[in-house]
């Protein structure tokens, strides 16, 4: 019998951010070759409500709430540096080192097409912007060097 590593938590952590990334740009990739951009806009579309819907499902309603969800799997699944902030009727999720952004740079170095910037806006335009609006909240964006800061509000 061989023996089957184990794989150290960090490296782990990597690897997800790789599979993430090539499955979200390589389905996204295929809908907008197949169906163009108003395609790809519905396809993001579909996906941010269906992250919405789940939290729903999860009864997570609370921006306090979500903004733990989300940093949790940023936290552990990706291996961003992130905390969350509560203020008074605000909540902020404060990624000081986005793993996601990491990975797309490093990609990008290896000659993949993806831009951290460019992927930073698909973040927060396609994504989080529709999943907090469903909700019924409001998000605000502040981009920094290797993450960003979401502030989290009620309309």
């Amino acid at each position: 019998m061989i023996d089957i590593p184990e794989i150290p938590k960090d490296q782990i952590q990597q690897r997800v951010v790789a599979m993430w990334l090539g499955s979200f740009y390589g389905s996204s990739g295929y809908v907008a070759k197949r169906l163009g951009k108003k395609g790809l806009r519905e396809f993001q579309d579909m996906g941010a409500h269906q992250v919405a819907d789940t939290f729903k499902r999860l009864e997570l309603s609370e921006p306090k709430d979500l903004a733990v969800a989300v940093a949790t799997n940023d936290k552990n699944l990706f291996g961003s540096e992130v905390s969350v902030v509560e203020g008074d009727g605000w909540v902020e999720i404060r990624r000081e080192r986005c793993a996601i952004k990491e990975g797309i740079n490093a990609f990008a170095r290896l000659g993949a097409g993806l831009v951290a910037k460019q992927h930073c806006k698909t973040c927060i335009e396609s994504h989080w912007r529709k999943v907090f609006a469903d909700l019924g909240m409001k998000l605000e964006v502040e981009e920094k060097d290797e993450g960003c800061v979401m502030k989290i509000s009620r309309l």
